[in-house]
């Protein structure tokens, strides 16, 4: 029973296009990510993954359909906050950095996504990490890299590489997680997320109080976007007195507001200052 209108191709190519929709049939616009196939082979791939998946509990999408010789599959709406673009993992302390390890972890293993198509989201980087450091996935999947043999093992060593990745910045202070991690990445060795969870967990750095200076620098680059914007509004504001000052001296002389500075210490009470 939706209306959807699309107001924005993320994507475009042969197999499928990425939209972002809004349903005009309710008063309270809600935004979806819409899937729209063109593809019959991948049509047919994704009917058949969703068929026979066995770690699916409940249907990720919200309904699938044909219309007009496209196949359309309507995703949640997930607001993009890419992870890689906001982790700041030299900044973090380890125990931090762990943490957004774990998240990811745990989100891959409650998406209820088939394995195929979580190994698309984790190929192709769809993980956002919102400011409180939670990590959510997103669906503006590309079909066109679809492969229905792709099971858990696949997908954990895909985000096992991605956690390694995560916890790089801290291989020089040799953090036990980001060597545990690369030895068993490195043989293949991880086959379920409940291991990668729980080597992750044993490996974790002890919780430890963080200095002012660390939680400064976290304070600084959690609000360095605000903090630039104040900035940016302020220097507008006084690069526009500036000139007004400037404009007004060439016109009549002097400054007039300038005058409420110094006129004001001329006379206090009944003493004048004026002698």
């Amino acid at each position: 029973m939706m209306k959807l209108r699309t107001l924005q191709t993320v994507k475009k190519n042969a197999v499928c296009e990425i939209r972002v929709c809004e349903d005009d049939s309710k008063k309270v616009k809600s935004r979806y990510t819409v899937l729209a196939v063109d593809d019959h082979d991948t049509v047919r791939k994704v009917i058949a993954i969703y068929d026979k998946a066995e770690n699916v509990e409940e249907a990720t999408y919200l309904d699938m359909y044909s219309d007009d010789g496209r196949f359309y599959i309507v995703y949640p709406y997930i607001k993009e906050r890419p992870l890689f673009d906001f982790y700041v993992g030299s900044v973090l302390d380890i125990r931090e950095c762990e943490e957004i390890c774990i998240n990811l972890i745990i989100a891959c293993m409650t998406s209820n996504l088939p394995w195929p198509l979580l190994y698309l989201v984790l190929t192709q980087g769809e993980i956002n990490l919102a400011r409180d450091n939670t990590v959510t996935l997103g669906y503006r999947l590309d079909l066109a890299g679809l492969d229905e043999t792709k099971t858990e093992a696949d997908c954990v060593t895909e985000c096992a590489k991605i956690l390694i990745k995560l916890l790089e910045p801290k291989s020089l202070r040799r953090a036990n997680s980001y060597i545990l991690l690369t030895k068993k990445t490195e043989k293949g060795i991880y086959l379920y997320f409940t291991d990668l969870y729980k080597d992750l967990k044993a490996a974790m750095a002890p919780v430890r109080k963080k200095g002012i200076l660390l939680r400064f620098k976290l304070w600084f680059e959690r609000n360095k976007d605000t903090i630039f914007k104040v900035l940016l509004r302020v220097s507008i504001v006084l690069a526009v007195f500036v000139i007004l000052t400037f404009v007004t001296n060439l016109i009549f002389g002097d400054v007039p507001w300038l005058r409420l500075f110094t006129r004001n210490f001329e006379k206090i009470g009944l003493e004048s200052l004026l002698q």
